[in-house]
């Protein structure tokens, strides 16, 4: 997106935002003036003034950072009830009274954020009924008790004791919910909600205890008041510390994804990124449908389950028309509101369906990659059983027939001429035995199946008629039988070419195991200038590995002789 087109987006928001810190910086100033003519003392008035600035400021932050999300909105209430909480101190009868209702309204909010943080919605019944009671017993006993005629000092009522019975208990279960939410979340999360829930903790336990514990030593009253709104002024200090870790990110507008798509359009990995980007979640993902296998893949084309069954994930389905082309999985803890989930992919609903067709093509390739293994596992699986029938049946009959071709010439009273025909016999079978044994040791050396791959590279080198070198550093325990038949037999085939076609006086070999893959170094100093075409044994060999998913890399300049380099799947 270009910067012109995403400050429109943000614009609006920001002019909105300046407005509101002008007006909380010019309310505080009014109140600040007030004060100084008609309170005394007058430090209270400033230290109410401070603390809302504070918590002004940090809710303009959180607003900024995530225009969608509801604690930036929440912060900037909770800046207005410490306003109103400290309108006592400026001594106009109608500011009284306003303060009379609005007092302890600041613990209900912060009661609210503390429930709705991150994602700016509270969660559960449990958070629900809590926060309404947290209300009900600040702003609504407090109406109560503004309409009813005053007491004496120190003369508490039973609905002042019951209102703060039930404040006691809201902050105690208040208390429990922010522990437990700490306790069951995953790494991540806790770095996240760890600042603002173990201050939100300390909190909402000491601001009911403060007064009693003040009013039982000789503390002045308003020390109790003093020391509460410091615990209050420390809670948006907490979200601070909580944004500077990256734990509550900057977010964009869902529009600004609109503009991004027309302007930018969206490669593969970009539509994940804007979205995470724009919700505010990093452990989003997209996840594609592939009619053909009815199921849902990520963009390797590897299986995505719908649903994992946590109650903290959440999947809205994405369509083009009626048409599903996708989902999107995300952490119900920081996007409460699903809406905002789905608004978001039917914006880029048409960039998750170009995606979609790439991740089913890259699943297809993976089902053909496979099949196409299984066709080569298939084809040694032949290779075996055709030398095992031909070393175990054939040969052994001809050496049966070379002995009784023996036994003739041998026998007493057989014609020099019968025994001469005989001995001729024996020794055109036993040709044929040996032109056998070769055979099958080309279709499947004896020392392949027994020793295993280095052993047989290594028979290999030794009968090549040049010089060479071999070394090798592999652990044949995990190997499937294509990757070492496929090693040993290109291993041969790099060889044969060295000595025939490289007229090469010199080669070497080296055999490593770098991760799960086979790496094989072949080196020579012959002629160079190795090419691969369609007619070529090097075009073979390339047919070869490819078909278990491998890779050759060929160098070979005229006059500096040829290096090739074959990397193989292990497993």
């Amino acid at each position: 997106m270009s910067p012109g087109r995403r400050g429109l987006s943000d614009g609006s928001l920001g002019r909105a935002l300046a407005f509101l810190l002008v007006f909380g910086v010019l309310l505080g100033i009014v109140q600040l003036g007030a004060g100084y003519v008609l309170s005394d003392p007058y430090w209270p008035v400033c230290l109410f003034t401070a603390v809302f600035w504070v918590w002004l400021a940090a809710g303009l932050l959180a607003w900024w950072r995530r225009p969608g999300n509801g604690i930036g909105q929440l912060i900037i209430v909770g800046a207005i009830a410490i306003c109103l909480g400290g309108l006592a101190n400026v001594p106009a009868p109608l500011l009284v009274q306003v303060n009379a209702v609005f007092a302890t309204s600041v613990l209900a909010v912060t009661v609210h954020i503390l429930h709705a943080f991150p994602s700016g919605r509270l969660r559960g019944r449990l958070s629900v009924t809590t926060v309404v009671s947290a209300y009900v017993v600040a702003v609504g006993f407090d109406l109560v008790l503004a309409m009813l005629p005053p007491t004496g000092p120190g003369d508490d009522t039973v609905l002042e004791k019951a209102q703060t019975a039930l404040g006691l208990l809201v902050m105690l279960v208040t208390a429990v919910v922010l522990a437990r939410r700490l306790v069951v979340a995953d790494r991540r999360h806790r770095r996240i909600l760890l600042p603002m829930f173990a201050y939100g903790i300390l909190a909402v336990l000491l601001v009911p205890l403060i007064p009693p514990v003040v009013r039982a030593t000789d503390l002045p009253p308003a020390a109790a008041g003093v020391a509460q709104l410091a615990l209050l002024a420390g809670l948006p200090i907490a979200f601070l510390l909580g944004v500077l870790l990256g734990g509550f990110r900057r977010t964009t507008a869902i529009e600004a994804l609109s503009a991004w798509l027309a302007i930018g359009g969206a490669d593969r990995p970009a539509v994940g990124r804007a979205l995470a980007s724009t919700l505010g979640d990093d452990s989003l993902q997209v996840a594609y449908w592939v009619p053909d296998r009815q199921a849902y893949v990520d963009e390797s084309g590897v299986d995505v389950p719908a649903a994992d069954g946590a109650p903290d994930r959440g999947w809205v389905e994405v369509r083009v028309d009626d048409r599903l082309v996708g989902a999107i999985g995300y952490d119900r803890r920081l996007v409460a509101d699903p809406s905002t989930v789905r608004r978001a992919g039917d914006v880029l609903a048409i960039a998750i369906d170009r995606e979609r067709l790439t991740a089913e093509l890259l699943a297809s390739n993976d089902q053909l990659a496979r099949s196409r293994l299984r066709l080569v596992e298939a084809a040694f699986r032949e290779r075996s059983r055709i030398a095992r029938d031909l070393h175990d049946g054939l040969q052994v009959q001809l050496v049966l027939l070379a002995l009784e071709a023996q036994t003739i010439a041998n026998a007493p009273g057989t014609p020099p001429s019968t025994s001469a025909a005989a001995e001729h016999l024996r020794r055109g079978i036993d040709a044929a035995a040996a032109d056998l044994r070769g055979l099958v040791h080309n279709v499947l050396p004896a020392t392949l199946v027994e020793q295993g791959l280095a052993a047989a590279a290594e028979d290999l080198v030794d009968r090549l008629a040049i010089p060479a070198t071999f070394s090798a550093d592999i652990d044949e325990v995990g190997f499937t039988e294509a990757t070492t038949h496929t090693a040993y037999f290109v291993l041969a085939e790099l060889l044969a070419n060295a000595v025939k076609h490289s007229r090469a006086s010199e080669v070497s070999i080296r055999l490593d195991q770098v991760g799960d893959r086979l790496v094989m170094d072949v080196r020579d100093d012959g002629v160079g200038n190795a090419r691969v075409d369609g007619h070529s044994g090097l075009r073979g060999l390339m047919d070869r590995v490819n078909a278990i998913d491998g890779i050759v890399e060929i160098d070979s300049r005229s006059g500096h002789g040829t290096r090739v380099r074959v990397e193989l799947p292990c497993g």
